[in-house]
């Protein structure tokens, strides 16, 4: 007699117990230093596919969740599932894919990473290039080289010319000006 009455109300405590457990706390906030956010990139052909990876350090004590990484051109495409955790005192990157077939000439672009940042709802980071577009007429030394050799242990080693590294101007990580006041 009894028994229909305490399978039901089982079922709604069950019922609200999981309703309470799935109410969204809220994050707290946050600090990160980005290493090298304003890169230069070297020259690459008109063409290829460029990785690029940001990497971030996460210097707070509670987590970083990253909801949404926005870029300023359709030709550059971020490949990391959302949201992107990077857990307190760890190191995380940001993979981005950039195509540069529908450039030319200097590009720079931006990405803008929106999470629990303190002080901030995004953080930016930019990087340039030159897209150099094949020769019609002639061809220069590179395009050559990289017909003539194909793939080799020259391209194992030092990469194509869109994996290549980066610079960096003097000063603009925070990384750099903490090693500058230590």
């Amino acid at each position: 007699m009894y028994t229909p009455l305490i399978k039901t109300f089982a079922v709604l405590a069950t019922m609200a117990l999981m309703l309470l457990s799935c109410a969204e706390m809220p994050l707290k906030p946050a600090e990160v230093i980005i290493i090298d956010p304003i890169r230069h990139y070297y020259p690459v052909i008109q063409g290829e596919m460029m990785g690029i990876t940001f990497e971030m350090e996460n210097v707070s004590d509670n987590a970083l969740f990253i909801q949404e990484v926005q870029t300023t051109c359709g030709c550059l495409v971020p490949r990391d599932e959302l949201p992107i955790i990077i857990l307190p005192h760890k190191r995380g990157q940001v993979h981005l894919e950039f195509n540069t077939i529908k450039n030319n000439g200097y590009v720079e672009h931006f990405v803008y990473c929106y999470g629990n940042f303190k002080d901030t709802t995004a953080v930016e980071m930019s990087f340039d290039t030159n897209v150099v577009p094949r020769g019609s007429n002639f061809r220069d030394y590179e395009e050559m080289w990289a017909e003539q050799s194909g793939s080799t242990l020259h391209d194992i080693v030092d990469g194509t010319s869109g994996q290549k590294g980066y610079y960096t101007d003097s000063g603009t990580g925070q990384r750099q000006e903490e090693e500058q006041q230590e």
